[in-house]
């Protein structure tokens, strides 16, 4: 009898802001735009103010059409993600980060930290 090994992957949902925003898909998607992102600005990506500006778009979904905001909130944090890709890549876009309450991608990342952010 011969041993066999089986390996076994599984996504296990958060809860709360991050439940709500991320599936296995948008993860690996933050991953790829997030290393573009810190290439071509030399900011890292801060996931938690691009789930709040998902969710900024999705409460304006829930309103306009009373779905569930955790259903909009993974479908607006793709198209977040989509719109920062392009964005990065100077291809043309027809998403409104205006609707993020985004003004500029920059406004995405993450804030200075250690001893010299709080001089």
């Amino acid at each position: 009898m011969a041993n066999v090994s089986i390996a076994i992957n599984y996504w296990n949902q958060s809860t709360g802001m991050t439940g709500q925003n991320l599936t296995q898909e948008n993860q690996v998607k933050f991953a790829r735009v997030a290393t573009k992102y810190k290439k071509k600005t030399g900011q890292t990506l801060s996931k938690t103010r691009a789930y709040k500006a998902s969710r900024e778009a999705a409460r304006l979904v829930k309103h306009e059409y009373g779905s569930r905001i955790g259903s909009n909130s993974k479908a607006t944090f793709d198209l977040l993600l989509t719109g920062i890709d392009r964005t990065l890549d100077r291809k043309n876009h027809n998403i409104d980060l205006g609707s993020f309450n985004v003004q500029e991608i920059s406004d995405l990342a993450n804030l200075p930290m250690g001893r010299k952010a709080s001089k």
